[in-house]
């Protein structure tokens, strides 16, 4: 069997404030279910997280993430129901002001994924978090 074509099932999880660090555990799991090293499984972990707790905090309270492997990558993508993301704030290429104790989640997501979409509008938010697993990770799993 070609270890870049297969697939594992998705694991899908609904969220709320109380539910954040079940969604959190879910895509760790999942994660290292792939053989990703450690410090990888932190970097998804810590991106996901960014995006499920800004769909806690901006995105209606409540979201789906979906997380699964296909062709060697893991992918994990955090749906919420909010107003949409303002396009100056999603375009914003530079970190916020140290001194601000907010608006670093975008910022960390782009930095700690291999590969990242946004698609928002008034409907909601979705976010797809993208690692690419090494030729030893692959190996493992």
């Amino acid at each position: 069997m070609d270890i870049r074509s297969r697939k594992e099932e998705a694991s899908t999880i609904t969220f709320t404030e109380g539910d954040v660090a079940g969604a959190r555990s879910a895509v760790e799991r999942f994660a290292e279910r792939q053989g990703m090293s450690p410090e990888r499984v932190t970097d998804l972990v810590l991106a996901a997280n960014e995006a499920v707790v800004n769909a806690v905090a901006y995105g209606g309270g409540r979201g789906v993430v979906r997380v699964w492997s296909d062709r060697g990558s893991v992918f994990c993508d955090v749906r919420d129901f909010g107003p949409g993301i303002p396009l100056d704030r999603l375009n914003r290429g530079h970190p916020p002001r140290y001194e601000l104790a907010g608006g670093w989640g975008i910022w960390l997501i782009r930095r700690l994924a291999d590969k990242v979409a946004f698609t928002t509008g008034p409907g909601g938010t979705a976010v797809r978090i993208a690692m690419t697993l090494s030729d030893h990770e692959r190996a493992v799993s």
